[in-house]
């Protein structure tokens, strides 16, 4: 079920999370389906926070450039 998350777009990042929250909430029970849904969900989870915070890191940099 890997998928890259390198160049994540974060609103298709998002949207594969509330799919992902949506199938918990169903009560679906197949275990190993279950498992391979949240260590994907971890993953874009973990993608979505370094391309938030790089483009917090942006917004600083520039913010920065032009406080002189």
């Amino acid at each position: 079920m890997k998928k890259d998350t390198k160049d994540m777009d974060v609103a298709k990042g998002f949207k594969e999370l509330e799919e992902i929250s949506a199938w918990f909430e169903r009560g679906e029970t197949d275990l190993d389906q279950g498992l391979a849904k949240f260590e994907r969900a971890m993953e874009i989870a973990d993608a979505l926070k370094k391309r938030l915070a790089a483009a917090e890191n942006k917004v600083k940099e520039i913010k920065k450039k032009y406080e002189s």
